[in-house]
């Protein structure tokens, strides 16, 4: 049997796993959803309707770059006790999760949220839709190697 070299997940999937995770959210009570540009910002939008909270996005890049935006609204907001949610669409390494939470604090009131999150991520997102032990790159449809 051939696998396939990367796992590819369509509109549907990511729509199923952002209606899973909006009740884990709720349940947290965010005051602002924070979409981690460019792959959670789709999710995150998807959230911040959902459940009719703020939205506020930052660049972190860990993978295709090395810009990390720090916003001051967001660091404001944490450190006067309002719950903030940072989104992103994989946790694959855990880096990109590790380094917000060092930049804003790991506190109750942040939670990493993520729709993929590879087993062996060295920071675990506080919840995400789907948890996988596969090497396998996985390809958002929102990507350019959609798999198409």
């Amino acid at each position: 049997m051939k696998f396939k070299s990367k796992i590819y997940l369509g509109y549907d999937d990511v729509q199923s796993m952002c209606e899973y995770l909006e009740d884990e959210i709720s349940r947290f009570k965010p005051d602002v959803i924070v979409g981690v540009v460019r792959g959670g910002l789709l999710p995150a939008l998807h959230f911040s309707h959902a459940l009719d909270r703020p939205l506020i996005t930052i660049q972190w890049q860990t993978r295709d770059g090395t810009k990390r935006q720090v916003d001051p609204q967001v660091a404001a907001m944490i450190k006067f006790d309002r719950r903030v949610v940072f989104v992103d669409d994989i946790n694959d390494t855990g880096t990109t999760f590790s380094q917000l939470a060092e930049e804003y604090g790991n506190s109750d009131n942040v939670s990493f949220v993520s729709l993929v999150e590879k087993a062996t991520s060295q920071y675990k997102s506080n919840t995400s839709a789907l948890r996988i032990d596969d090497e396998r790159w996985v390809v958002f449809p929102w990507e350019k190697d959609s798999g198409k």
